[in-house]
């Protein structure tokens, strides 16, 4: 590929997946500038790593490395929890605000469960990802990714259906 097809394919793939992977590291991070930082970082990854090889499956490779980037931010700083700043001085429109309350309660809900069993989880239902999607995502065994989504689901019943006082 020319440079200027390469430029072209990245931008269809940004038109494409820009939503779907900003969707990711939000749900993943929890802070809008971070989460978009990350999408950007991905896609810049993306062109470079596309110019020494081969991308066989795109959507994966960007799925991976968005949350490969989105795990290293956690690790470098813990996640914001707190209401954004637009929202505490009463400037956040109703849509920022309803997806920072979904964030804060996914989040909630999925706190008991193992990182592994949660990370499938998020990518099945914030993402409608299939179960093979999630497995070359993840670069694991199909059988592994639908355990770990079996699991995490017992556990989330089991906690749903404990009485307040238990």
């Amino acid at each position: 590929m020319n440079n200027s097809t390469d430029i072209s394919h990245l931008e269809q793939l940004i038109d494409e997946w820009q939503d779907s992977l900003y969707a990711l590291a939000f749900f993943r991070i929890g802070d809008e500038g971070a989460a978009q930082d990350v999408v950007q970082e991905a896609f810049i990854r993306y062109y470079r790593e596309q110019q020494r090889t081969t991308i066989v499956n795109a959507k994966a490779w960007l799925y991976r490395t968005t949350l490969n980037l989105a795990i290293d931010h956690l690790r470098r700083r813990p996640p914001i929890r707190a209401v954004p700043l637009a929202a505490a001085l009463g400037k956040a429109d109703d849509e920022q605000h309803a997806l920072h309350e979904e964030f804060l309660r996914l989040e909630q809900l999925l706190a008991p469960l193992p990182a592994n069993q949660a990370a499938v989880v998020r990518l099945h239902f914030t993402d409608d990802l299939s179960m093979s999607e999630i497995a070359e995502i993840l670069c694991l065994p199909r059988d592994t990714v639908k355990s770990r989504y079996r699991y995490a689901m017992e556990k989330l019943r089991k906690i749903m259906n404990r009485k307040p006082n238990q």
